[in-house]
């Protein structure tokens, strides 16, 4: 999908998901403050009922203490004062003070007596939730806290507060809120009687979990469908556009590039268009010019005759019959070519394309091509040949010096250390003798490898004899232990007794060799230096794997593992796995590699085990 058609198809999408989420959010907020004037204006109604109640307990009251004084009162006051539980206590009072008609539902706070003719509140000092109402010579005492029955609160959690009026302290609350509050509602009324003009104030908080998350969610996910079933196929619109764009841009090359003339006519046989090559063969040639004129075919002796008339308004494909001249002025010109007919969906004829070419001067390029390859075809084989013989020397100086350097390294060394001994004071002509014998017994290698090299170049067969490949590995360890002391590289080696294979002596060390060499290489910028060799044999072979803590091979170097003359080594020629793995192979096994599972390079030379029936027991 084209990046400007991902870039508005995103945009596009998170338009369309906010403006869908944004109404989702204020549909769940209209819906939420719906319920919440609801809930209030219930709520408002029911404490306006409630104080409603207890003034007209306080008007009862009073009236019966009109007509009986406080013996009436005692008989009627308690039942009347039942049904209402925010009603806590009924006084008569006089002047002697107040008496109390009624079982106290709670300690009553200390109010002086004030007679009244009208129904008044009376505050006790300190605030509270209780007061008093009064008339004549009752006092009604209310608990505000019980105004409210847990049966009249609704479902959803809502915050209720009741202030005295005038110095708006607090008298009841209830209290249910939210930390951290997504949406809070507000509302503030006054109870609607005239004696209790409460100020109230409603308050509910939602937490984040009320929002429609799960719609928004799915509304998301629609519109990301839309949007890519859009994307996706505007995309296959432009592709398509692109195709068809592209194959008509192709077709219009092929046309030009084509060196047969090729020319596009109307149904009434007037030019429309024509590629290079046409204006060559057709004398006059142009748009709008009529084709009879401009390409007058002519049948000659050596041809059928040529009916010009059914030619050009034939139905069908037409062939020009071979041996047609073109009359281009006072020249004739032998031609080939025919005319096919071009049919819309409809089956209605919307023109003709005639194809043309000269067949004198193609017969005279294909000879001369003919006679170029032929050409060509000798000089690259004297190249190939030339190329083969720099090839075969290139790889016997490149095998020769890569093969013979250790050995005579080794006769260096061993040279070195027998000039060193017999140097000294007190000669050591044993250890001295020991070194010399080194020297010619890798000048013997040397030799033996020169012989081997020129076997190879023969492609003489090499030998097949009776090989132990663990005194093969102690041979070569012996040879590199002073690389190894230098270095301090640890030696982990898990052998059995014995492993005999079938191969060459001289060529099986050499493996081994250049194997132990590359993973000393491989660690010379490693803190920990560790080389494992170990020994396996599975499906009558023998594996020797060697293994080293170097820093493994990387991605290019494994795509190009054992192919000549590709090495991550400075100095190197790229050629000893190559070569370890074509003698590997000619001894009947193979040499494998890659990155060991913990660090490093792990390389595997399996080996055909020695059985009693090899050849040369």
């Amino acid at each position: 999908m084209p990046r400007p058609v991902r870039i508005w198809t995103l945009l596009l999408w998170l338009a369309v998901a906010s403006l869908g989420s944004w109404a989702l959010l204020y549909e769940r907020k209209a819906a939420l403050r719906e319920l919440f004037d609801l809930d209030a204006r219930v709520l408002h109604r029911v404490l306006s009922q409630r104080l409603e109640q207890q003034e007209t307990v306080l008007n009862a009251v009073a009236a019966l203490a009109e007509q009986g004084g406080p013996q009436v009162l005692g008989r009627y006051v308690q039942a009347l004062v039942r049904p209402y539980p925010q009603i806590v206590a009924v006084e008569h009072c006089g002047a002697g003070g107040c008496e109390t008609l009624t079982v106290p539902r709670a300690a009553l706070p200390t109010l002086p007596y004030a007679p009244s003719d009208h129904p008044t509140v009376h505050w006790p000092a300190g605030g509270g939730a209780r007061y008093a109402l009064g008339l004549g010579t009752v006092r009604v005492w209310v608990d505000a806290q019980a105004l409210l029955h847990p049966s009249d609160l609704p479902r959803a959690p809502l915050t209720l507060q009741i202030f005295r009026p005038g110095p708006g302290k607090l008298v009841m609350e209830h209290a249910s809120r939210i930390h951290p509050a997504a949406l809070s509602f507000r509302v503030e009324k006054q109870l609607g009687t005239p004696l209790e003009p409460f100020p109230i104030r409603f308050h509910r908080d939602y937490s984040w979990a009320m929002w429609p998350w799960g719609a928004m969610a799915a509304w998301s996910a629609l519109t990301a469908c839309v949007a890519w079933g859009l994307a996706r196929g505007l995309t296959a619109r432009r592709q398509a556009e692109r195709a068809l764009l592209n194959e008509r841009h192709r077709a219009q090359g092929i046309v030009e590039a084509s060196t047969d003339g090729i020319v596009v006519l109307d149904p009434q046989g007037s030019v429309v268009q024509a590629n290079p090559a046409a204006f060559g063969i057709l004398e006059g040639l142009h748009p709008g010019a009529e084709i009879r004129k401009v390409a007058p075919f002519q049948a000659t002796l050596s041809q059928a005759p040529l009916n010009a008339a059914q030619f050009w308004q034939a139905a069908a494909a037409q062939v020009l019959p071979d041996g047609t001249v073109l009359q281009r002025g006072s020249e004739r010109v032998l031609v080939e070519g025919g005319l096919t007919p071009l049919f819309g969906e409809h089956g209605q004829l919307l023109g003709r394309v005639l194809t043309v070419r000269e067949v004198g001067p193609l017969r005279q390029r294909m000879l001369a091509q003919l006679d170029a390859g032929e050409q060509r075809v000798r000089e690259h084989e004297t190249l190939l040949a030339h190329v083969s013989r720099l090839s075969t020397l290139g790889e016997m100086s490149a095998g020769l010096a890569h093969e013979l350097n250790q050995p005579l390294t080794a006769i260096v060394s061993y040279g070195q250390a027998a000039l060193r001994l017999l140097t000294e004071e007190d000669a050591d002509l044993s250890r001295a003798r020991q070194a010399v014998q080194g020297m010619v017994g890798q000048a013997q290698r040397s030799a033996e490898i020169i012989a081997r090299l020129r076997t190879l170049v023969r492609r003489a067969p090499a030998q097949r004899v009776k090989v132990d490949l663990v005194q093969a590995a102690h041979n070569i360890l012996t040879l590199c232990r002073a690389d190894m002391q230098r270095l301090g590289v640890e030696v982990n080696l898990q052998f059995p007794p014995t492993a005999f294979v079938t191969g060459d002596p001289v060529q099986v060390e050499q493996i081994i060799l250049n194997l132990v060499r590359n993973a000393l290489d491989a660690m010379q910028d490693v803190p920990e230096r560790r080389l494992l060799l170990s020994l396996a044999q599975a499906r009558r072979q023998w594996t020797l794997t060697v293994q080293d803590s170097g820093t493994g091979l990387s991605v290019a170097a494994l795509a190009h593992l054992f192919q000549p003359f590709q090495t991550a080594k400075r100095d190197g020629l790229g050629l000893g796995l190559s070569l370890s793995q074509t003698l590997a192979q000619g001894l009947g096994g193979d040499l494998s590699g890659g990155n060991a599972q913990a660090r490093g390079a792990r390389f595997s030379l399996a080996l055909p085990q020695w059985t009693d029936h090899d050849p040369g027991t």
